[in-house]
């Protein structure tokens, strides 16, 4: 029930954060990784990850706000090994400044990346796990998909806001689209997690005591607390859940 073993899952946004850790994971448990990232990943130092893993991951470099991209990443996956039982939507970029500072290629930038691309991926990836009557999809929204924050005055999140925003409502759209095929679509919502992607706000004592203040649990996530509900949510034992996004907060929304 709480196996991945053998099933071919998809990574997007494998080559760092929680992304790498998902890859390295579900691996380890003997997963049929497929590890996608728009960034160079075939270093020797990232292979070695996954020395004695079940099945050696399939590593594809892509640009998933392009539909051919998406098509070969799919392509790929399927001669390697077969159609994809899990999808994990867990590429995101994200830009801190002024609102009224934000240019037009900014906002276009994060949202395909962050949006655009996480429905068309869900999209064709569905056409295939349609084939087999079942499918685990999982995307990796945010907190402040939920929420707003304003970097203790000192930026607006508005246009990653708005991406996670809309990722949360194009889950419980798959969700109801794709329950008939068997197949599950959720998402999983994070606070600050200890990455490099947010060790400038880290380093920021300001920043840093403002989001500490407002996180009852009084620190950032570890990326292995945000793996253990996005596996849960890749298994069977998550049969019954389908379009919902779950808080990984540290107890933010409590308060």
């Amino acid at each position: 029930m709480y196996s991945v073993e053998d099933k071919i899952a998809i990574i997007t946004g494998a080559a760092g954060g929680i992304g790498f850790e998902l890859a390295k994971t579900f691996a380890k448990l003997g997963a049929k990784v497929v590890a996608i990232d728009a960034k160079e990943q075939d270093s020797e130092t990232f292979k070695s990850t996954f020395s004695g893993v079940k099945h050696q991951p399939l590593i594809i470099t892509a640009d998933l706000t392009k539909m051919e991209e998406i098509e070969r990443s799919i392509a790929l996956t399927e001669t390697q090994w077969n159609r994809p039982d899990i999808l994990i939507n867990c590429l995101g970029v994200n830009t801190r400044k002024p609102i009224e500072n934000y240019t037009p290629e900014e906002w276009d930038k994060i949202l395909d990346v962050n949006l655009k691309s996480v429905f068309f991926m869900t999209q064709k990836v569905s056409e295939r796990m349609k084939l087999n009557a079942c499918g685990k999809i999982v995307s990796i929204s945010s907190m402040m998909g939920i929420i707003t924050w304003d970097g203790a005055g000192k930026f607006s999140l508005a246009p990653y806001s708005a991406s996670k925003a809309g990722l949360i409502s194009i889950t419980k759209s798959f969700a109801l689209a794709l329950a008939s095929h068997n197949i599950t679509v959720n998402s999983v919502c994070p606070g600050f997690v200890d990455t490099p992607l947010v060790a400038a706000v880290k380093n920021d004592p300001i920043l840093f005591e403002d989001i500490i203040s407002r996180t009852p649990l009084r620190r950032f996530a570890d990326t292995s607390e945000i793996v253990a509900p996005v596996l849960f949510l890749s298994t069977e034992a998550s049969s019954y859940i389908t379009g919902h996004s779950l808080l990984v907060d540290g107890g933010w929304n409590v308060q």
